[in-house]
């Protein structure tokens, strides 16, 4: 009966060499129910399922096998290995410790002990059951290594270089332990050292992708970024699979400014795992820097429906439809990430500025008033809250919201400027002068305060020291269009008339588009009595917006001094056909009508305007001269 399970045994130990696992299984239960005391039966058994993943089955048979010789050390052992793989980590380490005590000097069971305790967080007795397992086998690769990454897990990365040299020293699995040294010092920041180290590896094991992967963490943290995409590429021939690998490339790439190359490797990465949320993101931040930005907001929202709650994903999307001007969509981006996130200050600050954007104020007043409640003490904050409010005219308000950012951050002169302003809009010009000083003296050369003095100062009716603000401002920043209107607006009320042009027409040469330079050139060159040049300067402005009223009004009095009745009765008339109610123009059109000899025409025209406003005596006047014509 002997020789018979003896030989079963032996044919089972055969299957199991060659990986017939359910062969060497069936054998092994031959021989237990051929000789059911048979210990090396039990013991081979277990191994068999736990080749096959059966690890709860095997756990029964070794606890049998305990029960036939309670002092045997290798079922103590295979039954701690049974009980990890089922995660049971406290329970296997019970059962290395007793295989410890039935054979102290056993260093695998040390190693196991050493495993199962990490896997629990007991990191400091792991540590010990693995120091003592290279007291009793220096060379035993698995301790060094798990060794070093319990010592890690304990912050104690200068100790893990120690175990690591020393291992290196015995040439405990030089490639290996040489790999894991380069993570160690690349733990460190020693980035130098990480990468000689995984180069030291690869010259003894050139195909080790861990080693490649690890080179390039090393040179791209050591800013060598070339060799590191380089480092990445070698990895990817040899995991062509590990989309991480690909990751890493992309980001190399983009940070060389190789946008093109990095969409296609993030391309690639989602092509082997297209479900991952952050390779979504990082192709759409790759595309907005290729300018593609409606593939960027596709690649965005495919990244949010992966993963709802990214907070990268839902602010690079609002970025990007900024850029694009969609503000409403922005807003509505912001509000989605509110309801993941409504503890983040910077969505609230985000929407606000996105319906400022839309001219929506209140909204924006109520969408930054909420993200200071998260962020009481952010100066930018209470600055666009007081951009906000004053917006909607609400002064008052914007000026206390004002205040409050300057207190908070005195350097922030965009705030010292609006708070300016704002004073200057509820008529404290005083105040608001002292302001911009206050501004000046923290930056004294920037063109917008001098030129908000120059304003402060002429509200005050200082025209001298308005004026050579308004110079400075020019003289700080030559191109500065809305400072040369303003030193225009200041000499023509002062009547210096070809100074004041010299200023518009500066202004229009910085800014052709700007109608009410144009408009202002319009009105000085018609007080010069220079009457063409009037009529082009405000049909421009007129051409630049309709509804520049005083642009008309001077056309108006250039044509009529020209003796263009026709001309002035076309100007009129284009009036009229836009805003029939304009008492003003029937007036003009009547005086042109007039002037041609049209005098019943004439007499409708002025109708029109004294019905409007009868208290003008210009229109009854007109009106009457008429009538005596048709009479």
């Amino acid at each position: 009966m002997v020789a018979d399970s003896e030989s079963l045994c032996n044919q089972a130990q055969a299957w199991a060499r060659q990986g017939r696992y359910p062969e060497a299984e069936a054998a092994y239960r031959e021989a237990v129910l051929t000789e059911p005391d048979r210990l090396k039966a039990y013991l081979g058994l277990g191994l068999v399922l736990r080749r096959q993943r059966r690890s709860a089955e095997a756990e029964a048979v070794f606890k049998h096998a305990i029960l036939l010789k309670p002092d045997g050390v290798s079922a103590h052992m295979e039954l701690g290995g049974a009980l990890f793989e089922q995660g049971r980590y406290p329970e296997a380490a019970a059962a290395y410790r007793e295989a410890i005590r039935l054979r102290p000097d056993f260093a695998q069971a040390h190693v196991s002990l050493g495993l199962a305790l990490a896997r629990t967080g007991a990191y400091g007795d792991a540590e010990s059951a693995l120091r003592r397992a290279l007291s009793l086998n220096p060379k035993d690769a698995t301790a060094v290594a798990n060794l070093a990454t319990v010592l890690r897990r304990q912050r104690k990365v200068a100790d893990a270089e120690v175990v690591q040299r020393e291992a290196l020293a015995r040439e405990v699995e030089p490639a290996t332990v040489r790999r894991d040294l380069g993570d160690t010092l690349y733990e460190q920041g020693r980035y130098p050292e990480a990468a000689a180290a995984y180069r030291e590896a690869l010259a003894l094991a050139p195909n080790d992708p861990k080693a490649q992967r690890g080179l390039g963490l090393a040179l791209e943290r050591g800013g060598r970024l070339a060799e590191a995409a380089g480092a990445y590429r070698d990895a990817i021939r040899l995991r062509p699979d590990d989309p991480a690998l690909r990751e890493r490339l992309g980001v190399v790439l983009r940070r060389r400014h190789r946008d093109v190359e990095a969409a296609l490797a993030f391309r690639d990465m989602l092509r082997l795992n297209p479900d991952d949320a952050r390779g979504h993101q990082h192709l759409a931040v790759t595309l907005e820097r290729l300018s593609r930005y409606d593939e960027a907001v596709a690649a965005f929202r495919e990244a949010l429906r992966l993963r709802p709650t990214y907070l990268h994903a839902y602010l690079g999307l609002a970025a990007t439809l900024r850029r694009l001007g969609r503000w409403a969509e922005e807003a509505e981006v912001y509000a989605d990430a509110q309801r993941v996130h409504p503890d983040n200050p910077d969505l609230y600050g985000g929407q606000g500025l996105a319906l400022g954007a839309l001219g929506d104020y209140a909204g924006a007043t109520v969408a930054f008033r909420r993200a200071l409640v998260l962020r009481p003490t952010d100066a930018d904050l209470h600055y666009e809250l007081g951009v906000a409010l004053g917006r909607r005219g609400r002064h008052a308000e914007a000026e206390t919201a004002l205040r409050t950012a300057v207190g908070l951050r005195p350097d922030l002169v965009k705030a010292r400027a609006n708070l300016a302003l704002c004073l200057g809009r509820q008529g404290k010009h005083v105040e608001a002068e002292a302001t911009y000083c206050e501004a000046l003296a923290v930056r004294p050369r920037n063109p917008v305060l001098r030129r908000g003095l120059g304003v402060a100062l002429y509200w005050q009716g200082r025209y001298a020291e308005a004026e050579a603000s308004f110079r400075e401002a020019i003289a700080l920043k030559p191109d500065y269009a809305r400072a040369h209107s303003d030193l225009g607006e200041i000499l023509a009320e002062q009547h210096r008339y070809a100074e004041s042009e010299t200023a518009y027409r500066a202004a229009i040469r910085i800014n052709p588009e700007s109608r009410k330079a144009h408009t202002a050139l319009g009105g000085v060159l018609l007080a010069q009595r220079r009457y063409a040049e009037a009529v082009e300067a405000c049909r421009e402005a007129i051409r630049l917006n309709f509804d520049e009223a005083h642009a008309h009004l001077d056309l108006w009095d250039a044509l009529e001094a020209l003796g263009r009745h026709q001309d002035l009765e076309t100007a009129a008339r284009a009036v009229i056909e836009r805003k029939s109610d304009h008492a003003d123009a029937h007036a003009r059109l009547g005086l042109a009508l007039y002037a041609q000899g049209r005098y019943a025409e004439s007499v409708t025209a002025y109708r029109a305007a004294v019905d409007r406003h009868p208290e003008i005596p210009r229109f009854r006047d007109g009106l009457a001269a008429a009538l005596r014509k048709t009479q």
